[in-house]
């Protein structure tokens, strides 16, 4: 499955839908478009890599098996639960089966530790100070499912390449067309 026009524009679709919904700063939309993919796709990643360790006879243990101590209680299914299965951080669970405030706040407090907690156990932290920056719950919502909407999972490594060489080239052209925002403090110093 090659990156098509369609994929072309469905990327174009959410990085529309982040700058629209007050997230107008490309770089920081393409760390967060980054880290969503991964989570979107870490989950196949994880399945398949038990299912080679199994033909193996190799001893594999997947990232979503066991339980999670929660950061925050608020997200806790039930009162005075502490911990939750690990299986609840597999896209499938919270992406497509949460919403609103309490889905910001779980990928806010559960989702990003966890998987920053994965990839302290990788050869490269990719996830060191890693945090949601998009708050909004009707945003992020809709970012999830136009991701979910992109079938990645489908994609062979050269599409996944080319989609993200197209987020950092509208990174580049943004540059160039002074949509870099000025932060607001610098354009309107406090007078002292």
């Amino acid at each position: 499955m090659p990156f098509t026009q369609d994929m072309r524009r469905d990327v174009d679709r959410i990085r529309d839908y982040l700058y629209g919904g007050g997230y107008p700063d490309p770089v920081a939309n393409a760390t967060q478009l980054s880290f969503l993919f991964f989570f979107y796709l870490i989950e196949g990643i994880d399945r398949d890599n038990a299912l080679t360790a199994k033909a193996r006879k190799a001893k594999y243990e997947p990232i979503f098996e066991g339980v999670w101590e929660l950061k925050n209680t608020r997200n806790a299914q039930t009162e005075g639960e502490t911990t939750i299965p690990r299986e609840r951080f597999r896209w499938s669970h919270w992406a497509r089966g949460m919403s609103g405030e309490p889905l910001v706040r779980f990928v806010r407090d559960e989702v990003f530790p966890f998987f920053a907690e994965v990839a302290e156990r990788s050869a490269m932290n990719f996830m060191e100070g890693a945090r949601l920056g998009v708050d909004d719950p009707v945003v992020l919502a809709q970012v999830l499912t136009l991701i979910d909407g992109l079938r990645l999972d489908r994609a062979d490594a050269d599409v996944k390449g080319d989609l993200f060489e197209h987020i950092l080239k509208q990174i580049k052209t943004a540059g160039e067309l002074g949509q870099f925002r000025t932060p607001r403090h610098v354009i309107r110093p406090s007078c002292a």
